[in-house]
């Protein structure tokens, strides 16, 4: 078995294991990311139309249901079929569901308004055929929008800091999320960490995903229009789930912070967990 099919192997284990705990155990379901990324698809429909979708990755839908009032005909691809068993199919729009590898998946060529790849580009051995994938199911001015994948250098300066370390609680719990939650899923799933880090290969293997590798690749397919976008920053959690404040004021103070962040890039680059990026063909 090559290295490519043993990712392909651990992702299938991992998320078969993982599928009936998914929408509850992954953050990116909590109830203000979905709304920022309802925000981010409507900002695109803008710029394409609203008729048919094609998301990479789909595991359980949550871009699916996200996007499920605002196409006609949504597309869901995944290497898992128990994954595919959580979508929820019952909808106004057409949803097809394709149990294939994101990388060689060739259906409908050229005729998406949009492609999408949710906290999923990480768990490849290698990104480009899926890349690839989204250009060529895309229709000329179409879209491709990847998001919540790891910025390379959080995790490098995380990577560089001892666990027992005299750290503000915040970065503790990066260092434990970050690197060791391998041991994590193991006590809570029994899924064994080699598994779980060759599934996450991208991450845990490679370290995450550099800006200027990701857009050469993107070019060299084909795409133009490229935007990077850093989010998540280091003790956004904690101030958003301050109880010492009300929300409104918790979600305001992590507002500031994060416009101010952002501002300081490329000089604050490290300081975002993760990445994403929009593509036109």
């Amino acid at each position: 078995m090559n290295r490519e099919t043993q990712v392909i192997e651990a992702n299938i284990k991992l998320h078969s294991r993982l599928s009936d705990d998914y929408n509850s155990c992954e953050p990116h379901f909590r109830k203000e990311n979905i709304k920022k990324v309802r925000s981010k698809i409507e900002s695109l429909i803008n710029f394409t139309s609203e008729k048919k979708l094609l998301d990479l990755g789909c595991g359980t839908g949550f871009m699916i249901d996200i996007c499920r009032d605002l196409f006609d005909e949504i597309h869901g691809v995944d290497v898992t079929q128990k994954m595919l068993d959580k979508v929820k199919i019952d909808s106004a729009s057409k949803i097809i569901l394709h149990n294939q590898d994101t990388g060689k998946f060739d259906l409908h060529r050229s005729s998406f308004d949009l492609v999408t790849g949710y906290s999923f580009l990480h768990h490849l051995f290698d990104v480009k055929p899926t890349i690839e994938t989204a250009f060529k199911a895309l229709k000329t001015g179409g879209v491709f929008y990847a998001d919540l994948d790891p910025n390379f250098y959080f995790w490098d300066q995380i990577d560089q800091l001892q666990r027992d370390g005299s750290y503000h609680s915040i970065v503790k719990r990066e260092i434990e999320m970050v690197t060791y939650k391998d041991e994590d899923i193991l006590n809570k799933f029994g899924v064994p960490c080699e598994t779980f880090n060759d599934a996450e290969y991208g991450k845990n293997r490679l370290g995450g995903f550099k800006e200027e590798v990701i857009t050469e690749i993107l070019e060299k397919v084909g795409f133009s229009d490229i935007n990077f976008f850093y989010h998540w920053f280091v003790g956004q959690g904690h101030l958003i789930n301050n109880e010492d404040f009300d929300g409104d004021i918790r979600f305001k103070h992590a507002s500031v912070m994060e416009e101010y962040l952002l501002n300081a890039l490329p000089l604050s680059k490290s300081l975002f967990k993760y990445v994403g990026f929009t593509a036109r063909k």
